[in-house]
């Protein structure tokens, strides 16, 4: 993955006047490189798959060597023992045992196919987190261009701003106009730049979080030579219920849930039927005795005695539990009663997903036919600002009726703006809830 991701810093690291770009694969990049999470559920995976081995299922018998070695001194006083006086016992001894569960009621293809749901599960902990994280990045990398358009609209209505004031100052010098006007016209600079400062915070603050979401750590100065954009897509609800029913991340993971329980089920079972199994032993030992004392029939000491001692054995063994007070099928039951559960939870997500998405495709229709009238509005709001200066140079109307127009253009501007936007995010939430981005 990380030789890909280089590539697509490669091909999308370009610089300009010194400065990196940022465009939005560039940002996909970098958030899924850095993303602490991900290298989280990575590891979460490799744990996963590290225990997914039939002997952790417990199909594989177990061998255990055992080792004693043991040295003994007694000093016995007693008449009545034939050994009196003090002598040394010491014994050194090897084991090694074999048991294998030779049958457990299929209990062991049950836990090996738990194990395969566990490692499915990390998998899919990490694609629902690189889904989520897509999803973020792609809303804040567009909610930077959103308040850069914002700051051209301003920008562009400062500069509207500042014409018309030296065009006021130029008719002042010739006695054409009053101090009233041009007070009004100043007044509009300056609240047009404040406008612009304020603007242009919220830009750097949608800057700063989405370096936030990409876990890029200091100072960054990327530019975004990127405008606004939409590419109109019409929506088929049909179509996005079909891929929604298979690709949806909360569906997945509980129809994972609802596996893992089943097949919790079916392990119940599994103590309802015997246990057979199957042991072997082999063993050695070596012994050693000396009384310290003088042999009464030769007066020479007692010599050290040695022994030794093989032992092997071979058995098997079954276990049926008949009665235990109805445990095992409350246990049972309990578990059909969770899938029950798990099912009626899937007919819920299901319907509350499906409602969820009808409603973002109606949004999503909704916000395109605003787009349309906003287009209409921004046009007339054009023409009306050509009129309105055409009658305000020939005297017909007041600085502040200007001034008024001014500011309904500027409406319609940001009405166009935010529709865009809208219809971005709202694509982007749709997307997310059928779990495919396109």
């Amino acid at each position: 993955m990380k030789s890909i991701l280089y590539s697509i810093l490669f091909l999308t690291g370009l610089y300009v006047n010194g400065q990196e770009v940022m465009t939005l694969p560039k940002a996909i990049a970098i958030g899924l490189e850095n993303n602490f999470q991900i290298s989280i559920d990575e590891k979460s995976i490799l744990i996963a798959e590290n225990n997914n081995t039939w002997a952790r299922a417990g199909k594989l018998p177990t061998i255990d060597l055992t080792a004693n070695f043991n040295n003994t001194i007694t000093q016995d006083n007693n008449p009545a023992s034939f050994l009196r006086g003090e002598f040394y016992n010491g014994s050194l001894s090897a084991n090694l045992g074999i048991n294998w569960v030779v049958y457990a009621g299929g209990r062991v293809q049950i836990v090996k196919d738990q194990l395969d749901l566990a490692v499915t599960q990390q998998q899919l902990n990490k694609q629902s987190g690189i889904h989520e994280l897509m999803r973020n990045i792609y809303q804040d990398y567009h909610e930077v261009l959103f308040q850069k358009e914002r700051l051209l609209v301003l920008q562009s209505t400062l500069n509207l701003s500042k014409v018309r004031l030296a065009y006021e100052e130029t008719r002042r010098d010739f006695g054409a106009t009053n101090s009233f006007n041009l007070i009004q016209f100043q007044n509009a600079v300056l609240s047009d730049s404040i406008n612009l400062v304020n603007q242009d915070q919220q830009v750097e603050i949608a800057k700063r979080n989405l370096y936030n979401t990409l876990n890029i750590i200091g100072f960054a100065n990327y530019i975004f030579p990127e405008r606004l954009q939409l590419q109109d897509e019409e929506i088929r609800l049909e179509a996005l219920q079909e891929v929604l029913q298979e690709e949806n991340y909360t569906l997945k993971s509980l129809q994972l849930i609802a596996d893992l329980d089943r097949l919790n089920t079916q392990i119940e079972r599994t103590s309802m039927l015997p246990t057979v199994s199957v042991s072997a032993s082999v063993g050695a030992a070596e012994n050693a005795f000396k009384i310290f004392a003088e042999n009464p029939m030769t007066g020479e000491p007692y010599d050290l005695l040695f022994s030794n001692r093989l032992n092997g054995s071979a058995g098997a063994s079954a276990s049926w539990r008949l009665y235990d007070g109805g445990i095992r099928k409350d246990n049972i039951a309990s578990a059909i009663i969770q899938e029950d559960i798990d099912r009626l939870s899937i007919e819920q997500a299901v319907a509350t997903i499906g409602n969820q998405l009808e409603i973002l495709v109606d949004n999503y229709n909704n916000q395109r036919r605003i787009l349309k009238l906003s287009d209409d509005q921004i046009a007339l709001a054009e023409r009306n600002l050509t009129i309105t200066e055409e009658r305000f140079k020939g005297g017909l109307i007041s600085s502040i009726d200007f001034r008024n127009v001014q500011n309904q253009y500027i409406n319609a501007a940001f009405a166009k703006v935010n529709a865009i936007y809208s219809i971005i995010v709202t694509k982007s939430e749709i997307d997310f809830l059928v779990g495919k981005f396109e």
